[in-house]
Protein backbone atom coordinates (compact mmCIF):
# COMPACT_ATOMS: atom_id res chain seq x y z
CA UNK A 1 0.00 0.00 0.00
CA UNK A 2 1.69 3.34 -1.24
CA UNK A 3 0.50 6.71 -1.71
CA UNK A 4 1.90 10.13 -3.03
CA UNK A 5 1.08 13.56 -1.93
CA UNK A 6 1.81 17.32 -2.27
CA UNK A 7 1.10 20.30 0.01
CA UNK A 8 2.49 23.81 -0.76
CA UNK A 9 4.68 26.46 1.02
CA UNK A 10 3.22 29.58 2.39
CA UNK A 11 4.19 33.26 2.70
CA UNK A 12 3.48 35.15 5.79
CA UNK A 13 1.28 37.89 5.83
CA UNK A 14 0.43 38.54 9.64
CA UNK A 15 2.36 36.85 12.25
CA UNK A 16 0.01 35.39 14.74
CA UNK A 17 2.70 34.87 17.54
CA UNK A 18 1.91 38.24 18.92
CA UNK A 19 -2.07 38.58 19.28
CA UNK A 20 -2.90 34.63 18.29
CA UNK A 21 -4.52 35.78 14.94
CA UNK A 22 -2.86 35.17 11.65
CA UNK A 23 -2.75 35.29 7.67
CA UNK A 24 -0.95 33.58 5.04
CA UNK A 25 -1.11 32.76 1.53
CA UNK A 26 -0.06 29.69 -0.48
CA UNK A 27 2.64 29.72 -2.69
CA UNK A 28 3.71 27.80 -5.63
CA UNK A 29 6.41 25.73 -4.18
CA UNK A 30 5.74 21.87 -2.99
CA UNK A 31 6.91 19.25 -1.26
CA UNK A 32 5.58 15.68 -2.10
CA UNK A 33 5.98 12.81 0.76
CA UNK A 34 5.58 9.17 -0.09
CA UNK A 35 4.73 6.45 1.78
CA UNK A 36 4.88 2.84 1.85
CA UNK A 37 2.96 0.59 4.60
CA UNK A 38 4.44 -2.46 5.86
CA UNK A 39 2.12 -4.67 7.37
CA UNK A 40 3.85 -6.22 10.02
CA UNK A 41 2.64 -4.82 13.50
CA UNK A 42 5.92 -3.66 14.94
CA UNK A 43 4.91 0.57 14.04
CA UNK A 44 8.42 1.12 12.88
CA UNK A 45 8.46 4.25 10.74
CA UNK A 46 11.63 5.28 8.73
CA UNK A 47 11.75 8.57 6.94
CA UNK A 48 14.43 10.53 4.80
CA UNK A 49 14.65 13.74 2.96
CA UNK A 50 15.44 12.91 -0.41
CA UNK A 51 16.65 16.17 -1.52
CA UNK A 52 18.50 16.89 1.88
CA UNK A 53 19.83 13.65 3.29
CA UNK A 54 20.94 15.22 6.38
CA UNK A 55 17.42 16.69 7.29
CA UNK A 56 16.45 15.00 10.15
CA UNK A 57 13.22 12.86 9.08
CA UNK A 58 11.51 13.43 12.66
CA UNK A 59 8.32 15.41 11.91
CA UNK A 60 7.44 13.46 8.93
CA UNK A 61 7.60 10.13 11.14
CA UNK A 62 6.39 11.88 13.69
CA UNK A 63 3.08 12.41 11.23
CA UNK A 64 2.78 9.10 10.10
CA UNK A 65 2.86 7.65 13.50
CA UNK A 66 0.04 10.22 14.54
CA UNK A 67 -2.30 9.03 11.85
CA UNK A 68 -1.30 5.16 12.68
CA UNK A 69 -2.47 5.91 16.45
CA UNK A 70 -5.63 8.04 15.22
CA UNK A 71 -6.83 4.93 13.43
CA UNK A 72 -5.64 2.10 15.26
CA UNK A 73 -3.33 0.09 13.07
CA UNK A 74 -0.27 -1.50 13.83
CA UNK A 75 1.60 -0.93 10.26
CA UNK A 76 5.00 0.28 9.74
CA UNK A 77 5.94 2.71 7.24
CA UNK A 78 8.65 4.40 5.19
CA UNK A 79 8.32 7.48 4.29
CA UNK A 80 10.67 10.26 1.95
CA UNK A 81 9.98 13.28 0.84
CA UNK A 82 11.29 15.96 -1.80
CA UNK A 83 10.54 19.35 -2.79
CA UNK A 84 11.07 22.83 -4.18
CA UNK A 85 10.78 25.06 -0.73
CA UNK A 86 14.03 25.97 0.34
CA UNK A 87 14.47 24.77 4.21
CA UNK A 88 13.99 27.72 7.04
CA UNK A 89 13.23 30.26 3.84
CA UNK A 90 10.02 31.34 5.67
CA UNK A 91 7.53 29.66 3.82
CA UNK A 92 6.41 27.17 5.70
CA UNK A 93 8.27 24.36 4.73
CA UNK A 94 7.35 22.47 8.02
CA UNK A 95 3.42 23.10 7.69
CA UNK A 96 4.00 21.51 4.11
CA UNK A 97 6.09 18.83 4.90
CA UNK A 98 3.65 17.65 7.91
CA UNK A 99 0.47 17.75 5.81
CA UNK A 100 1.97 15.55 2.94
CA UNK A 101 3.12 13.28 5.09
CA UNK A 102 -0.74 12.87 6.82
CA UNK A 103 -2.35 13.21 3.72
CA UNK A 104 0.03 10.77 2.28
CA UNK A 105 -0.51 8.02 5.06
CA UNK A 106 -4.18 8.69 5.19
CA UNK A 107 -4.28 7.83 1.47
CA UNK A 108 -2.10 4.80 1.79
CA UNK A 109 -4.47 3.45 4.47
CA UNK A 110 -7.60 3.84 1.83
CA UNK A 111 -9.33 6.35 4.84
CA UNK A 112 -11.59 9.42 3.61
CA UNK A 113 -9.69 12.61 3.42
CA UNK A 114 -11.12 14.70 5.93
CA UNK A 115 -9.36 18.43 6.00
CA UNK A 116 -9.86 19.11 9.67
CA UNK A 117 -8.36 15.68 10.39
CA UNK A 118 -5.43 16.18 8.17
CA UNK A 119 -4.42 19.43 10.02
CA UNK A 120 -4.93 18.79 13.26
CA UNK A 121 -2.34 15.85 12.97
CA UNK A 122 -0.15 17.79 11.33
CA UNK A 123 -0.28 20.22 14.02
CA UNK A 124 -0.14 17.61 16.46
CA UNK A 125 3.04 16.64 15.03
CA UNK A 126 4.39 19.91 14.85
CA UNK A 127 3.98 20.67 18.53
CA UNK A 128 5.46 17.35 19.59
CA UNK A 129 8.90 18.13 17.93
CA UNK A 130 9.20 21.60 19.19
CA UNK A 131 8.62 23.33 15.79
CA UNK A 132 5.62 25.79 16.22
CA UNK A 133 4.64 28.36 18.98
CA UNK A 134 1.29 29.23 17.84
CA UNK A 135 0.61 25.95 15.70
CA UNK A 136 0.68 27.90 12.83
CA UNK A 137 -2.53 27.49 11.83
CA UNK A 138 -2.61 30.00 9.54
CA UNK A 139 0.63 29.06 8.01
CA UNK A 140 -1.16 24.99 7.91
CA UNK A 141 -4.64 26.29 5.99
CA UNK A 142 -2.54 28.46 3.30
CA UNK A 143 -0.59 25.52 2.87
CA UNK A 144 -3.10 22.77 2.60
CA UNK A 145 -6.21 25.00 0.59
CA UNK A 146 -4.27 27.37 -1.51
CA UNK A 147 -4.64 30.88 -1.73
CA UNK A 148 -5.51 33.51 1.32
CA UNK A 149 -6.11 32.13 5.04
CA UNK A 150 -7.16 34.81 7.88
CA UNK A 151 -7.01 32.52 10.74
CA UNK A 152 -7.72 32.48 14.76
CA UNK A 153 -4.97 29.93 15.46
CA UNK A 154 -5.89 29.87 19.35
CA UNK A 155 -8.97 28.13 18.45
CA UNK A 156 -7.86 26.81 14.72
CA UNK A 157 -10.68 28.85 12.81
CA UNK A 158 -10.58 30.43 9.57
CA UNK A 159 -12.31 33.41 9.53
CA UNK A 160 -11.76 34.28 5.87
CA UNK A 161 -10.47 32.70 2.78
CA UNK A 162 -9.31 34.77 -0.65
CA UNK A 163 -7.11 34.96 -3.54
CA UNK A 164 -4.86 37.88 -4.60
CA UNK A 165 -6.48 39.34 -7.51
CA UNK A 166 -3.55 40.01 -9.76
CA UNK A 167 -0.74 38.03 -11.43
CA UNK A 168 2.07 39.14 -9.70
CA UNK A 169 5.47 37.79 -8.48
CA UNK A 170 6.93 36.14 -4.92
CA UNK A 171 10.43 37.00 -4.37
CA UNK A 172 11.68 35.22 -1.37
CA UNK A 173 15.21 36.82 0.38
CA UNK A 174 17.26 34.21 2.64
CA UNK A 175 20.02 36.25 4.23
CA UNK A 176 22.56 35.07 6.65
CA UNK A 177 21.10 36.64 9.89
CA UNK A 178 20.82 34.99 12.91
CA UNK A 179 17.33 33.53 13.73
CA UNK A 180 16.04 35.07 16.49
CA UNK A 181 12.20 33.81 18.48
CA UNK A 182 11.97 36.09 21.19
CA UNK A 183 8.49 35.90 22.04
CA UNK A 184 8.03 38.23 24.93
CA UNK A 185 9.55 41.05 22.26
CA UNK A 186 7.22 39.99 20.16
CA UNK A 187 4.25 39.96 22.23
CA UNK A 188 5.08 44.09 23.37
CA UNK A 189 3.78 44.75 20.00
CA UNK A 190 0.56 43.06 20.01
CA UNK A 191 -1.73 46.24 19.96
CA UNK A 192 0.17 47.60 16.95
CA UNK A 193 0.11 44.32 14.96
CA UNK A 194 -4.09 44.38 15.67
CA UNK A 195 -3.73 47.54 13.39
CA UNK A 196 -2.01 45.13 11.05
CA UNK A 197 -4.60 42.57 11.10
CA UNK A 198 -7.63 44.68 10.80
CA UNK A 199 -6.06 45.63 7.73
CA UNK A 200 -6.08 42.18 6.86
CA UNK A 201 -9.74 40.98 7.47
CA UNK A 202 -10.70 44.20 5.20
CA UNK A 203 -8.70 42.69 2.44
CA UNK A 204 -5.87 44.83 2.05
CA UNK A 205 -3.54 42.29 2.13
CA UNK A 206 -0.37 44.33 0.79
CA UNK A 207 -0.80 47.21 3.69
CA UNK A 208 -1.20 44.48 6.17
CA UNK A 209 1.79 42.39 5.41
CA UNK A 210 4.55 45.30 5.01
CA UNK A 211 2.88 46.73 8.64
CA UNK A 212 3.03 43.24 9.89
CA UNK A 213 7.02 43.55 8.16
CA UNK A 214 7.79 46.17 9.48
CA UNK A 215 6.62 45.70 13.54
CA UNK A 216 8.23 41.97 13.64
CA UNK A 217 11.35 43.42 12.34
CA UNK A 218 11.46 45.72 14.50
CA UNK A 219 11.02 43.71 17.66
CA UNK A 220 13.14 40.82 16.41
CA UNK A 221 16.26 43.46 15.39
CA UNK A 222 16.44 42.68 12.03
CA UNK A 223 16.39 45.60 9.35
CA UNK A 224 13.46 47.20 8.04
CA UNK A 225 15.60 49.01 5.49
CA UNK A 226 14.94 45.85 3.12
CA UNK A 227 11.94 45.80 2.90
CA UNK A 228 12.02 49.49 1.83
CA UNK A 229 14.41 48.90 -0.98
CA UNK A 230 12.27 46.49 -2.35
CA UNK A 231 9.34 49.11 -2.52
CA UNK A 232 11.51 51.25 -4.09
CA UNK A 233 12.45 48.51 -6.66
CA UNK A 234 9.40 48.32 -7.79
CA UNK A 235 7.44 45.66 -4.79
CA UNK A 236 4.12 46.19 -4.44
CA UNK A 237 4.63 45.31 -0.79
CA UNK A 238 7.31 43.58 1.49
CA UNK A 239 8.02 42.41 4.77
CA UNK A 240 9.48 39.63 6.83
CA UNK A 241 8.11 36.48 6.80
CA UNK A 242 6.81 34.72 9.80
CA UNK A 243 9.89 34.96 12.29
CA UNK A 244 12.38 35.72 10.11
CA UNK A 245 15.65 35.83 8.78
CA UNK A 246 13.85 35.56 5.21
CA UNK A 247 11.75 38.38 4.07
CA UNK A 248 9.06 38.35 0.89
CA UNK A 249 8.21 40.75 -1.87
CA UNK A 250 5.30 40.58 -3.92
CA UNK A 251 5.87 42.63 -7.39
CA UNK A 252 4.28 42.44 -11.05
CA UNK A 253 6.13 40.92 -13.49
CA UNK A 254 7.88 43.38 -15.64
CA UNK A 255 8.83 44.59 -11.86
CA UNK A 256 10.55 40.89 -11.31
CA UNK A 257 14.17 41.83 -11.98
CA UNK A 258 14.27 45.07 -10.45
CA UNK A 259 13.17 44.35 -7.37
CA UNK A 260 15.10 40.83 -7.06
CA UNK A 261 18.50 43.03 -7.38
CA UNK A 262 16.99 45.04 -4.64
CA UNK A 263 17.59 42.07 -2.61
CA UNK A 264 20.23 40.29 -4.04
CA UNK A 265 22.90 42.18 -2.22
CA UNK A 266 21.37 40.94 1.18
CA UNK A 267 21.40 37.05 0.50
CA UNK A 268 20.19 34.45 -1.87
CA UNK A 269 16.71 34.85 -3.22
CA UNK A 270 14.01 32.45 -4.75
CA UNK A 271 11.03 33.48 -7.60
CA UNK A 272 7.98 31.95 -7.08
CA UNK A 273 4.22 33.64 -7.65
CA UNK A 274 1.21 32.76 -5.13
CA UNK A 275 -0.77 29.22 -5.73
CA UNK A 276 -4.71 28.69 -5.22
CA UNK A 277 -4.68 25.11 -5.47
CA UNK A 278 -4.06 23.71 -2.33
CA UNK A 279 -2.90 19.90 -1.25
CA UNK A 280 -3.62 16.47 -3.00
CA UNK A 281 -3.13 13.37 -3.51
CA UNK A 282 -1.24 12.13 -6.39
CA UNK A 283 -1.84 8.16 -6.50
Amino acid sequence: MRCSAVSLGSGTIINAIATGFGSAFGVDLKIKADVELIDNGKKIVNGISIDNPTLKPSLVERCVKNVFDHFEVDYSAKISTIGDIPIKSGLSSSSAASNAAVLATIGALGEKVDPDLVLDLAIKSSFEENLTVTGAYDDATASYFGGITVCNNMERKILKKDKFKEDIKVIVLMPEFKKNVDVNRMKLIKDYVDMAFEKCMNGDYYKALFLNGLLYSSALNFPSNISVDALEAGAITAGLSGTGPSYVALCYFEDEKNVENALKKYGETTITKPSNDGAKILY
